[in-house]
């Protein structure tokens, strides 16, 4: 399993020639630079890492890669996240940021996941370990979040339904907090890509 990092800060302006023209629709429909560059970013690791190939979604919006390379997108902050792997995968990243956890925890965690936070010391630290491991499972399945976040419980480092086991990791770096999700147990390999030289 390869997780790969981008900055936004990285994004140059041939980079608009490097991506597919539906990839730089989609950054331009964006008002924002910051979120154009972000888009921009995550076509250029797509490219780069997964390949020249169409792009599908299924029925609850997850990308798919018509070549088989399987792969999933998160961005948040100055960061890109690609993940890559040989079997199914979700990723989330999460700027660590003031929020209310408590009001939106009690909507889409469960009993324990609940617990798990009340008796962290760091409460916001662990609201997004669990929120990004959440979101990384959800979207590893699949069905991202049209599916009932609390029918799935992420308070350990896997969860099993139907037989399948999925595995969750959960790394921490500067003031960011990344989760991946994967049906096996592989330690994830993470690189630092400098998007300059591509």
């Amino acid at each position: 399993m390869k997780l790969y990092l981008a900055s936004i800060a990285d994004v140059q302006p041939w980079h608009r020639g490097y991506i597919t023209s539906s990839r730089l629709e989609q950054a331009m429909r964006y008002r924002m630079p910051d979120d154009q560059s972000r888009c921009v970013a995550g076509g250029v690791l797509l490219r780069k890492y997964v390949g020249c190939t169409e792009i599908f979604k299924n029925e609850f919006g997850k990308p798919i890669a018509e070549n088989g390379v399987c792969f999933n997108l998160s961005h948040s902050g100055d960061w890109v996240l690609l993940a890559v792997h040989s079997a199914d995968v979700g990723c989330d990243i999460e700027k660590l940021r003031f929020t209310r956890y408590e009001r939106m925890g009690r909507i889409v965690f469960t009993e324990r996941e609940l617990a798990q936070i009340h008796f962290a010391f760091d409460k916001m630290n662990a609201f997004y370990k669990i929120w990004t491991k959440k979101e990384a499972l959800l979207k590893c399945i699949g069905s991202g979040f049209h599916r009932e976040a609390k029918t799935v419980d992420v308070s350990g480092d896997s969860f099993c339904e139907e037989k399948l086991h999925y595995y969750l990791r959960t790394l921490v770096f500067s003031d960011y907090i990344l989760s991946v999700c994967s049906t096996d147990e592989q330690t994830p390999d993470i690189t630092f890509v400098d998007l300059k030289k591509i």
